[in-house]
């Protein structure tokens, strides 16, 4: 069993002051990074410290594959750490800190919201990379779907939920023509319905990341695999809870 993490945003504490921070991203898409989904680089090193020293593997989602379609073991202590949407700030600071501790981690890549353009790193939005900053990092990143322009959201539902299915499809491939792992997904914002598993079905996904807590074993359906969301200043002691669950 392995339990699989998902950050959004490393930053300093400094610029960690504010509520909000406004996306900017190439297509245009409006939103906000709240707060909960931002975590400090002092909270992120003392987790990676954690993960180090109690000697746990850092799993590919080749592994994961491994593991869940074809029953091959995993090391004892193993774990999948994620990131989504490809901010700036996963080049300016969590890139270097999971090189520093000899991690490995998967990347949900919105491949619409990628810049042409490399942009100096800015403090007071949540910018997104360009694709070929994130080609720089494949050492430490391996990039996974997430959509090429259906992350977005209203209310309760993804983009996914209110086209057809076959425009979501379409999207699938966009996104699929720049990720190296085309048959791993994660749901923007975690919405999804039945629908939207069956167009990733016919797809030819294998496995699907939701936002729902909870460790992954063999019996976890696929496409409804569990992620703990990792928080604003979550405590280091809440922290190596998920691990002693």
């Amino acid at each position: 069993m392995f339990r699989t993490l998902v950050f959004h945003e490393i930053r300093p504490e400094q610029e960690l002051l504010d509520q909000t921070r406004p996306i900017l991203v190439a297509d245009g898409y409006q939103d906000a990074m709240p707060l909960p989904l931002f975590n400090s680089t002092t909270h992120f090193k003392q987790q990676l410290a954690f993960l180090k020293a109690e000697n746990y593997h850092t799993l590919t989602l080749a592994e994961v594959k491994g593991y869940l379609l074809a029953q091959q073991p995993l090391p004892e202590k193993s774990v999948l750490l994620t990131f989504d949407d490809c901010y700036q700030s996963l080049k300016e600071y969590a890139y270097p800190l999971l090189k520093e501790f000899g991690f490995k981690a998967s990347v949900f890549v919105v491949t619409g919201w990628l810049f042409d353009t490399l942009y100096s790193y800015d403090p007071n939005h949540s910018r997104t990379l360009s694709a070929s900053e994130l080609l720089t990092m494949t050492d430490v990143f391996e990039y996974a779907n997430h959509t090429h322009h259906f992350h977005e959201r209203k209310g309760s539902k993804g983009r996914s939920m209110w086209e057809t299915a076959a425009d979501f499809a379409a999207d699938l491939r966009l996104c699929n023509q720049f990720v190296a792992i085309k048959d791993v997904f994660a749901y923007p914002f975690g919405f999804y319905d039945e629908a939207t598993m069956a167009t990733l079905t016919d797809g030819g996904f294998k496995l699907a990341f939701t936002t729902k807590p909870g460790v992954n074993t063999t019996n976890t359906a696929p496409l409804e695999l569990h992620r703990d969301v990792i928080p604003f200043n979550m405590p280091i002691t809440a922290f190596k809870e998920l691990f002693t669950k």
